[in-house]
């Protein structure tokens, strides 16, 4: 029996069941979350009949509109497309919206050197449950700072994709079904192996890299986004945001520093911009370049030397987002 219950409960349930062989376990709860409040909504609509109109669609979009950021209507909306089209297929009459378009306006926070000084320095400090030290959360926060790594994608990484000898990590269940090779650096991949051998699945290459309590279990997003936010207020540089829809300090922060600091050092190095950001868009795992352009985001107080080399990059570059991501 389907969960679902509106008049296209039972399509949904399929409509998951086939994504769920090419989604990521957080990508398919996102479509879950999603797909399923769309549903709920349809099924208080009282709809008998086996059809989507566009009442129906427009009304569940200014429900959206009411307590979620543009960027989430955007993205939602975009999610029940992809279901839309999957019943238009079945032969099932449906209205297709388009995307509400969004304006990128979030600037993440950019930890200072200082500041991830100390955030490592507590991070080695932290302890797991019964008092012993949490490797986990102090290597996470190595990986995505050295790597840039989506937190989602560390989190899935088993023994087996990192190659050693090489010193890179293969990212099989990543954004955009980009599958690719990241490199290391020499002294993160000695920390890795330091690690492997700590948690004892060295030898073990099916073993994850951060299990959960569950070791056939990857440790959840929302649980280590907590235990960075206890790292960071043992640090003393945690502030809550006060903005709604902003995410303030969090430990998707780590990424968007790898990518300014990527970025700064290659113009130091004398590499182009136009040369470096390409490269640093595949590395990052990007669809494209305007996909990139977040990550260059960063407050002039932070790092007023790189602020104008940005700026003179991306002007008349970079296109202003609208829709999905």
């Amino acid at each position: 029996m389907s969960e679902y219950k509106s008049i296209v409960g039972a399509e949904l349930q399929e409509y998951l069941s086939i994504r769920k062989m090419t989604l990521t376990p957080e990508s398919l709860r996102i479509d879950r979350h999603s797909l399923g409040d769309f549903d709920g909504y349809f099924a208080k609509s009282g709809t008998i009949e086996k059809s989507i109109t566009e009442e129906v669609i427009n009304g569940w979009i200014a429900h959206l509109k009411t307590k979620n950021h543009s960027r989430t209507v955007s993205h939602k909306v975009s999610c029940l497309r992809c279901f839309l089209k999957y019943l238009r297929y079945s032969g099932i009459p449906v209205f297709m919206p388009r995307c509400p378009k969004h304006h990128e306006d979030y600037v993440p926070y950019i930890f200072s050197d200082d500041e991830m000084a100390t955030i490592f320095k507590c991070a080695d400090n932290a302890s797991g449950n019964g008092g012993t030290v949490d490797f986990q959360v102090a290597m996470l926060i190595r990986l995505l700072y050295g790597c840039g790594l989506r937190h989602g994608e560390a989190l899935n990484l088993i023994r087996s994709d990192v190659d050693f000898s090489h010193g890179t990590l293969l990212m099989r269940q990543s954004k955009n079904k980009k599958q690719r090779i990241v490199p290391m650096h020499q002294s993160l991949s000695e920390v890795l192996m330091q690690y492997c051998v700590a948690m004892k699945i060295f030898n073990k290459p099916d073993a994850l890299l951060f299990p959960a309590a569950n070791a056939n279990l990857s440790a959840r997003e929302e649980n280590m986004r907590m235990k960075f936010r206890a790292v960071l207020k043992a640090a003393e540089i945690y502030t809550p945001t006060t903005k709604r829809y902003q995410r303030g300090q969090c430990i998707h922060c780590l990424r968007h520093v790898f990518a300014v600091k990527s970025f700064a050092q290659s113009e130091q190095n004398g590499r182009s911009s136009l040369d470096s950001v390409p490269y640093l868009s595949v590395y990052l795992g990007h669809f494209d370049m305007d996909g990139t352009e977040k990550y260059l985001k960063f407050s002039s107080d932070i790092f007023p030397e790189h602020t104008k080399m940005f700026e003179n990059f991306s002007l008349g570059i970079f296109t202003e987002l609208g829709g999905a991501e």
